[in-house]
């Protein structure tokens, strides 16, 4: 079993540094859950930030590779000092850790250091209790969409 141990997160520069996050949403999105890869390169890089979460990754042979991509999440600014939180994704292997919270807790934080008043984002709808745990909401009137043939959710985190 692989075992991942000192997490820690960082702000990528685009575009060579977010070649790590793009490995994390191909090997979550297009190969786990099956969407094509011209709806996860949605020309939205540009322009948005980009975090990853890394750790030190123990194989079941007792190698240690350091500094692995096991996370990711971006930001797209919205006119009026709202942000579009989107693409979290953590290798499977990875989940359980707590990194797709700790990725968020970073989006959110950014957010408050450089004036965002609001976070909205797109939850797969049977992930919705995800983001509620980390103060997001269904307001009234929301109703569930489809995405790129997936139900989803809208979600707001207001005055933060």
């Amino acid at each position: 079993m692989v075992r991942y141990t000192n997490v820690s997160v960082r702000q990528l520069d685009f575009p060579k540094g977010i070649d790590d996050a793009l490995k994390v949403r191909i090997a979550v999105f297009v190969e786990e859950q099956k969407y094509t890869l011209e709806s996860e390169l949605d020309n939205h890089d540009e322009g948005s930030y980009h975090w990853a979460a890394y750790c030190d990754k123990e194989n079941e042979d007792g190698s240690i590779e350091k500094n692995v991509p096991v996370g990711t999440i971006r930001m797209i600014p919205k006119p009026g000092n709202i942000a579009k939180l989107g693409r979290l994704a953590v290798l499977n292997t990875a989940r359980g850790l707590y990194i797709g919270q700790l990725l968020v807790k970073e989006l959110i934080d950014f957010c408050k250091k450089n004036d965002y008043h609001t976070i909205v984002l797109h939850s797969q709808y049977p992930r919705r209790g995800f983001y509620a745990k980390l103060g997001f909401v269904i307001e009234q009137g929301e109703e569930i969409f489809s995405e790129d043939g997936t139900p989803h959710i809208r979600m707001f985190m207001r005055n933060i």
